[in-house]
């Protein structure tokens, strides 16, 4: 026991029953979870990503409340607006929290197999209820103020996709344990198109009555009895089920990792390093454009920094768009600009510093004029479909003038952070080799 008031560890909880031991296993896992993207979202991505986005999402919803609908989107159908509730439905898998260690203890006390199981039940019944009730939180605004729905619709429409989700979680760690091969396969297309078949019956029956779509919610959760006791009495599928938690424990982190790390190559690389004989949409008779080209071609090859700049061309594309209807393109185009453009100052650096740029000397000047050349090309392009997302949301007619000034105002923010984060960058390695010039003559 630990001094009163002392926070106990997590490593060091004491273990003494069942329900204990599954709620420190989630614990850990969230822990790890937070941990592995903490990692994958530095400080960078939240300060120039993030929070904005959650900022300018908070100042739209709030104004779906106060503000007047655009009559436009209210000319949609309302299953349109209704098919984000099929994420809880074909997403998920259920938990049992055990671990390949629980075998020989499990054989000496059976009896604490099935408060893991009712854990991992329970928690997967509240994970699809908590991202149903998101969504349909998100999309009250546009249900209640244009469709006009009340929130005991909202109710009853979350109540039935929350027990269609549980019911089709069940199918699928039913399909996993069962069967393999082919069959499983099979039957996870026949399940998949019977939950998409399901869901069109709640948008049938909100069509004639809200409290039809009460009922059929029941019908489904009832429907959850037999496989729920089937869940909580099997105990052949223990290995599967340690297999399917390392997978879910490593799915997040497998997945950050394909963001940031290149994937080997299966082929033989066919063209040198520095490219020699591909093309380029310009010529490269100076020096400084010839090592901008180099950068240029190095960027758009590499998998990783390739999937990072089209995440931000397009994430920009949907932002300038939104906000464009609002008149505030002036303000977030520079945002979007000078994020690209402290990016690729970063990327100068690491191909500056790596280990093919190394095996050579260059000029200050060619250098100079190669991050110049490398920051308006890879600014120029994002920049023209940012303005041309913002000329079609904003008016047709000033489309050309959205069009330059987004490629020219990218461009020369993009340069201008290239640069002076370069001449910054020069500035330290030349006092680092002045102090060490004097180092050495002492």
């Amino acid at each position: 026991m630990g001094s009163e008031g002392q926070v106990r560890p997590l490593s060091t909880m004491k273990v003494t029953s069942p329900q204990t031991l599954a709620f420190r296993r989630f614990q850990t896992n969230m822990v790890y979870q937070w941990r592995a993207l903490r990692i994958a979202l530095d400080w960078t991505v939240w300060l120039y990503i993030v929070v904005p986005l959650l900022l300018l999402g908070v100042k739209f919803y709030w104004g779906w409340w106060v503000e007047p609908l655009d009559a436009a989107w209210l000319k949609l159908p309302i299953a349109i607006w209704l098919l984000p509730l099929l994420l809880p439905i074909i997403s998920g898998s259920l938990r049992t929290w055990v671990e390949g260690g629980d075998i020989l203890f499990l054989r000496q006390q059976p009896h604490w197999w099935k408060p893991l199981v009712r854990f991992g039940l329970i928690q997967y019944a509240l994970r699809g209820t908590i991202i149903t009730a998101v969504i349909l939180l998100l999309l009250a605004p546009w249900l209640i103020r244009g469709y006009s729905l009340h929130s005991t619709d909202l109710l009853a429409i979350g109540f039935a996709i929350s027990s269609l989700s549980y019911l089709a979680g069940l199918v699928r760690n039913y399909n996993l344990a069962a069967f393999s091969g082919w069959a499983r396969w099979m039957i996870r297309f026949v399940t998949g198109v019977a939950a998409l078949g399901l869901y069109g019956v709640i948008l049938y029956l909100l069509g004639i009555h809200v409290s039809w779509v009460l009922v059929y919610g029941s019908i489904i959760l009832v429907s959850c009895f037999p496989l729920i006791r089937w869940r909580n009495h099997v105990q052949h599928t223990f290995e599967h089920d340690v297999e399917r938690e390392g997978e879910l424990k490593m799915q997040l982190t497998a997945m950050l990792l394909s963001q940031s790390v290149d994937r080997a190559q299966r082929r033989k690389r066919t063209r040198p390093m520095l490219f020699p004989k591909s093309g380029y949409f310009m010529k490269t008779n100076e020096s400084g454009r010839l090592i901008g080209a180099i950068a240029v071609k190095s960027l758009l090859r590499s998998s990783t920094h390739r999937k990072f700049y089209l995440q931000l061309l397009f994430i920009g594309m949907s932002a300038s768009y939104i906000t464009s209807l609002h008149g505030l393109f002036i303000l977030i185009g520079p945002v979007l600009s000078g994020i690209l453009g402290y990016w690729l100052s970063t990327y100068w650096k690491e191909f500056i510093d790596g280990d093919v740029a190394s095996m050579f000397s260059f000029r200050s000047e060619s250098l100079q004029q190669a991050s110049a050349h490398m920051a308006r090309v890879l600014c120029a392009g994002p920049g023209v479909l940012w303005g041309l997302s913002a000329g079609i949301a904003a008016t047709p007619i000033m489309i050309p003038l959205y069009v330059a000034g987004g490629g020219l105002m990218a461009a020369f923010i993009g340069n201008t952070i290239v640069t002076l984060r370069g001449w910054k960058q020069k500035k330290q390695m030349e006092e680092r080799q002045e102090q060490s010039r004097l180092s050495s003559t002492e």
